[in-house]
């Protein structure tokens, strides 16, 4: 979801907005959330700063007029600012003190983990345009390039020619790199 998008639902239902941001953003925030709290927090706590994440968005998204589109940016930057702030409330009532090599040690690893929700996320995009694709041509490029199968293999599953699956295979990723551009993705990135 962009930052248009959300505007734009937002003016015709605010839950609706909400509801759809939730359901897209969820694992990124959790993932920051959970990185930097997983040393010194409960699930109570994790989940409590998740929900505080969602709620400063919905309450400050629409005072912010000067983001340019970068909703996840934006979301991410709550999320690492709640979660830090969450972190220094529970160190602070258990009375432990933090090394700095511990406290950069987290901060070095939240930018990993960041690094791999945004994996997730194009891997999800992937999975979705592929299956767009309809059958077989979808099991074709499954089989290809997350199992490894040869076109042997694939044919004989699928009960075609070798020579078939590679033509539909390569019209399939014809039509698929047309699918990732519309998401400002390329074929490289995506596999």
């Amino acid at each position: 979801m962009t930052d248009k998008e959300y505007r734009e639902l937002s003016e015709k239902s605010e839950s609706l907005a909400q509801n759809k941001l939730y359901e897209e953003y969820i694992n990124y925030v959790y993932t920051i959330v959970y990185n930097k709290l997983r040393s010194c927090a409960t699930n109570e706590d994790i989940e409590e700063c998740v929900s505080d994440v969602f709620l400063a968005v919905f309450l400050n998204y629409h005072n912010n007029q000067g983001l340019d589109g970068d909703l996840k940016g934006y979301i991410g930057t709550i999320a690492s600012r709640k979660a830090i702030n969450k972190y220094h409330s529970l160190i602070a009532k258990s009375g432990r003190t933090v090394s700095s090599e511990d406290y950069f040690a987290d901060i070095a690893d939240s930018k990993r983990i960041e690094e791999e929700a945004e994996k997730e996320e194009l891997r999800d995009i992937m999975i979705r345009l592929i299956e767009s694709l309809g059958d077989p041509d979808s099991t074709i490029v499954l089989q290809k390039f997350y199992f490894n199968r040869s076109s042997k293999e694939i044919a004989k599953k699928l009960s075609m020619t070798s020579g078939a699956v590679r033509v539909r295979c390569s019209r399939a990723l014809s039509r698929l790199e047309k699918l990732l551009a519309n998401e400002g993705i390329t074929l490289k990135e995506g596999f």
